[in-house]
């Protein structure tokens, strides 16, 4: 089996359906952001880790227009939720990258 296969099927026997292997690959490179991320409340504060609730404060202020909570931001990471096309767009700006990235998994 391939790579991209078992990327489809979970690494088990069974094919994940369009909406599943969506919030798989959705969560896995939301995930890797907020990881790779950190934040500083100052010029020259002291530099933390990016929590959900942090990025929901600032999709809040930059996005008004695209509703989302912490509570919605855990359900997609953890892929229990699949992402609005505006809230893709908004995430895409402040992570800077395409809003392709939250859609392709890293292989293809």
């Amino acid at each position: 089996m391939s790579a991209e296969a078992e990327s489809r099927n979970g690494g088990g026997g069974e094919e994940l359906t369009p909406r599943q292997l969506a919030a798989s690959v959705f969560s896995k490179r939301l995930a890797e952001l907020v990881a790779e991320s950190v934040v500083s409340t100052e010029d020259d504060g002291p530099v933390r880790s990016l929590t959900l609730y942090s990025l929901a404060q600032h999709l809040e202020l930059a996005y008004p227009d695209v509703p989302i909570s912490q509570s919605g931001l855990y359900r997609l990471i953890h892929g229990e939720a699949i992402p609005r096309l505006d809230l893709i767009v908004a995430l895409a700006r402040v992570f800077d990258v395409a809003p392709e990235y939250f859609i392709t998994e890293p292989n293809q």
